[in-house]
């Protein structure tokens, strides 16, 4: 009885956290604006996991956490049609007016996440191929993404 229970609570609160998470994806409007979100909030938890990995000194799963960021970055331009802006995202219209610049730090990103799988994978300097990927994250984020509003729920 006490195992049904407890199965009984964590369904529930999986249920609870998925309808959340959709909620917020709710607020964004179908289509490619909200597709490219939710494919930069799986780089993000990628990039999470490769963090916590690198500082602990556990890296065995930054090599699977950096495939799926390589993965994501090489389907990340065509979510960003020209003009496709919205007061919810946190995309800046200098996407579209610098579309080289983004274009080659996203494709930057693909590399370097792609490079740090491959050292993961050769006992090779994870922690420089880190440092290398996340810069690009950086990069990108300086010029192209809005700041987060304060008070804002993180998205």
């Amino acid at each position: 009885m006490r195992k049904h229970i407890a199965f009984s609570l964590l369904t529930l609160t999986f249920a609870a956290a998925g309808l959340v998470l959709a909620t917020e994806h709710e607020d964004l409007p179908a289509g490619p604006i909200r597709d490219r979100h939710e494919l930069m909030e799986g780089i993000g938890d990628n990039a999470e996991i490769i963090g916590k990995a690198v500082k602990s000194g556990n890296l065995e799963p930054v090599a699977g956490a950096a495939e799926k960021i390589h993965a994501s970055a090489a389907k990340a331009l065509p979510l960003f049609p020209k003009g496709s802006t919205d007061p919810k995202s946190r995309a800046k219209p200098e996407i579209w007016e610098h579309w080289d610049k983004f274009e080659k730090l996203t494709k930057e990103l693909e590399a370097k996440s792609a490079e740090l799988a491959a050292a993961a994978k050769s006992d090779g300097d994870v922690g420089a191929a880190a440092k290398a990927m996340f810069g690009a994250c950086k990069s990108c984020h300086d010029d192209f993404r809005k700041p987060e509003e304060k008070g804002a729920k993180k998205s």
